[in-house]
């Protein structure tokens, strides 16, 4: 089977040009551990999953490099990036439908998934429509799962963790093979908007019946009615002058213009550190960096990962931070959320593979993920364009840009 795998000094070629020196896993000492001993065997005995091989480009530079490669799918780790997130150094390992996952840490539990050959996520809410990784950023629902019993947890921004169990949701059978998508494929004339309302209303004596099934099919993660409470949640009251909501430039920079001019300010950002944007792309990376330094040395107190839920009366701003519900007052309330990517109208624009400019720049850049072998990108502005290099850098083929600023797709 050829497949393509990145040399970090040639860049991606067929594989065909290397040669495998075999896999990399340390051996155990003479007496060693049961941990140690467990390992080892299981890395060995299950030859399917993510390793870590030794290659030599026998046809180009002649060096010697690591690549982290799924043997179920050849998806190839890139290179190391300069300013990636995940530490290759520690593996994660967490369990999928029962399946142990290899990750680093770093990872998102949606990262690691990808990596490991996984593109169905979920399923659409009525039709069951497979739906796969779109924007990365936590903002659309088609990474929602059940981990560790806690239903549409969007894993593309959940970090992974050790031992965290991890489920399908919304799926009768499995992701790849749900019974329900029949609705799809045969029920969509049959089933329009309201549906229900006008179909179940005849006989009145088989509603009780109907309802328990329209009741089943519908909904997206199960609550357990019988669970108890795992975690404990405080509240702290704070007064602020300043409440930035949003850590990229902008808000970054309202931030340090409010504490140069003697405020108390508090920065509120929904990302694993202030940045935004600015951390998905390579040149924006130390901009973000020289960003947050700047605050931190004007004693702006930054939150994040955390979320503001919203503005109400008096400058009420409630912050969920971890397990601190935070209920900031505050003189002044700056707005700095930025913009979320939104997806272009064509049919079939729901389905997996379809990925918006924010996705493919997060696979690249942070977890050094080849987003796939072939592309087509569509945009109205610059971030395709720059999602385009992207791709080109990891690897992926792209067959063609359509910029609608600059042209028109005939019908």
């Amino acid at each position: 089977m050829s497949f393509l795998l990145p040399c970090p000094n040639c860049g991606p070629r067929e594989v065909e040009e290397f040669r495998c020196a075999g896999e990399v896993t340390s051996r155990p000492k003479a007496t060693p551990s049961l941990r140690e001993l467990t390992s080892y065997v299981y890395f060995r005995d299950n030859v399917a999953g993510v390793h870590r091989e030794w290659w030599y480009h026998r046809h180009g530079c002649g060096l010697w490099f690591l690549a982290d490669r799924d043997t179920r799918t050849n998806e190839v780790r890139l290179p190391p990036q300069p300013h990636e997130r995940i530490d290759r150094t520690q593996p994660v390992t967490f369990t999928f439908e029962g399946s142990p996952v290899k990750a680093f840490a770093g990872d998102t539990i949606g990262s690691a998934l990808y990596a490991a050959g996984r593109r169905i996520f979920s399923r659409s809410f009525k039709y069951h429509r497979p739906r796969g990784l779109l924007c990365c950023t936590g903002h659309c629902p088609n990474c929602q799962m059940t981990v560790d019993g806690v239903p549409n947890v969007r894993v593309c921004a959940t970090p992974v963790r050790q031992g965290a169990v991890v489920r399908a949701q919304n799926v009768r059978g499995s992701l790849e093979r749900d019974w329900m998508a029949v609705t799809d494929k045969l029920g969509g004339p049959f089933t329009p908007p309201g549906f229900y309302y006008k179909t179940f209303i005849r006989p009145k004596r088989l509603w009780p019946l109907y309802e328990k099934f329209l009741r089943n099919a519908a909904g997206l993660g199960p609550l357990d009615p019988k669970a108890d409470r795992v975690e404990r949640y405080d509240v702290e009251h704070r007064h602020v002058d300043t409440l930035v909501v949003g850590g990229g430039r902008s808000g970054l920079q309202a931030a340090i213009a409010a504490a140069e001019r003697g405020d108390h300010v508090a920065l509120v950002d929904e990302g694993p550190e202030p940045g935004g944007d600015l951390l998905a792309s390579t040149e924006g990376i130390e901009e973000a960096v020289a960003l947050t330094r700047r605050a931190r040395e004007l004693g702006v107190e930054l939150l994040a990962p955390a979320t503001a839920i919203g503005i109400y009366e008096g400058g009420l701003v409630p912050v969920e931070y971890g397990n601190l519900l935070i209920r900031f007052r505050a003189e002044h309330v700056v707005a700095a959320t930025g913009v979320s990517d939104q997806p272009l109208l064509f049919p079939g624009n729901d389905l997996v593979g379809v990925m918006l400019p924010s996705a493919i720049r997060r696979l690249v850049n942070f977890w050094s993920l080849r987003p796939g072998e072939r592309a087509v990108v569509l945009t109205v502005d610059d971030r395709g364009l720059t999602a385009a290099e992207d791709l080109r850098r990891a690897g992926t083929e792209v067959a063609e840009i359509f910029d609608l600023r600059d042209r028109r797709i005939g019908r």
